[in-house]
């Protein structure tokens, strides 16, 4: 920050030639430009450090990352993808729904490269999350969990509605009757208390919440955040 400060004084005092500088100085940063030039060097200043902070971050966690259990819950991508994403998801959560397009992205962007697995977080404010994972948890038992998360995603809205989970198996060609009996069975409710468990030993109080190879990256960031740390694995060899 002072060789920021220091650099825009010597710009000024360069341009002052025989002029008082106290005077043209108290001038300059009375003035809009000058006010302008202020703002500018605190901001990369600001920009620069936050930058450095989040890359200490990130170089401690990939000296010790984090330990996620797969187990059995749902993949999509390469089976052996050098780079496996963890999304802790609720439905019902509109930050889950801009992750979950976020990791298309992430899977289109690395076909062979990188997996996402799915664990269901619901939050206990959103009355229809816990039921809808459990629609989730049921479609995977037929085989169609990718169908139905897309769906759930794109009816967030309609996640109260009487009958929405049936109707919606119904559309993604599930076998009804089996699908209601799984939802509804004491399985599904130890699948998701199971993913919970884990996001709770993990620290992941909020949705949604990623861990790629065990690097954490909460909340719904863009594309390149994720990017940043994909990158560096496959670098490395892993």
């Amino acid at each position: 920050m002072r060789n920021l400060i220091l650099g825009l004084l010597v710009v000024v005092s360069t341009s002052l030639a025989q002029s008082n500088f106290n005077e043209e100085m108290k001038k300059f940063l009375a003035s809009e430009e000058g006010q302008q030039q202020i703002a500018s060097a605190l901001q990369t200043f600001a920009k620069r450090e936050q930058e450095r902070a989040i890359q200490g971050q990130l170089d401690e966690q990939f000296k010790s990352p984090a330990t996620v259990d797969v187990g059995s819950s749902p993949v999509v991508g390469a089976k052996d993808a050098k780079v496996t994403v963890v999304e802790f998801s609720d439905f019902e959560c509109p930050y889950c729904k801009r992750g979950a397009a976020t990791m298309e992205q992430v899977l289109k962007a690395y076909p062979n490269d990188v997996r996402v697995v799915f664990k269901h977080r619901p939050l206990g404010f959103h009355q229809n999350a816990r039921p809808a994972s459990k629609a989730a948890w049921a479609a995977h038992q037929q085989g169609k969990f990718s169908e139905m998360k897309k769906a759930l995603f794109d009816g967030q809205q309609s996640l109260g509605t009487p009958n929405f989970f049936e109707e919606t198996a119904k559309k993604i060609g599930l076998d009804v009757a089996k699908f209601k009996k799984d939802m509804e069975s004491k399985e599904a409710d130890e699948a998701i208390k199971a993913d919970e468990a884990q996001a709770d030993s993990l620290g992941v109080q909020g949705t949604p919440g990623f861990f790629v190879n065990g690097v954490s990256i909460q909340g719904a960031q863009p594309f390149p955040e994720f990017k940043r740390v994909i990158d560096r694995w496959l670098a490395q060899g892993k």
